[in-house]
Order: C-alpha cells, then structure tokens, then sequence
C-alpha cells in the first residue's frame, strides 16, 4: 500500500435537456495506481478554495456541475456552470465517464 491518501471525488451533474441529476465518482482506494496518481493530480488542479456557487446555466441545455472532494483533511465542493473552466475540464471529463452513484436521497 502507498503512502498517498486517498482521495474520493464526486460528480453531480444536472441540468440539460431532460433537467435529470446525475452522480458519479471516482476513490483511489479502488483505482489501479497509475490512474489513482492522474485523480490526485486533477484534483490538486482545482483551486484550493472552491467558488462560490455559480448563477443557473447560462442557455437552455447547458449543464451545472458540483464536485465534491474528500481527501483525508480536505473536504470542498466546487461549483461549475458551462462553460467549464479550464481547469476543471479534465477532471469533469474524466468523472463524466466515471460508475454511477446512487442518487441522493
């Protein structure tokens, strides 16, 4: 087992053309190593401090993302309306293709 703590990283997308909330995500724990290294480095990508919540989608269609980071003593959600930032890019890319998660309750 590495040293690296474990990061677990969760994306919750709504919006579009049907409104419908999707959530998936991503934990390193279960990640093989190489592709545990790429989900830290994204993660370190994104601003120490999250933004604050964005204004709805911009135009009809257009989707709003929430990702939620928990890694050992960090704890943020990031709020993102398209157009996505840069940064973010890769990371919302990576956990749009992320398993499923059970809706919220």
């Amino acid at each position: 087992m590495s040293g690296d703590p474990r990061v677990r990283v969760v994306l919750e997308r709504s919006g579009g053309f049907a409104g419908r909330t999707i959530r998936r995500g991503l934990d390193t724990a279960v990640l093989p190593a190489g592709d545990a290294a790429a989900l830290r480095a994204l993660v370190a990508g994104l601003p120490a401090a999250p933004p604050a919540r964005p204004a709805a989608a911009t135009g009809p269609d257009r989707f709003t993302y929430a990702v939620e980071v928990d890694a050992g003593d960090r704890h943020d959600v990031h709020h993102f309306a398209e157009p996505v930032p840069e940064a973010a890019k890769p990371l919302i890319q990576l956990l749009s293709a992320a398993p499923l998660l059970p809706a919220r309750r």
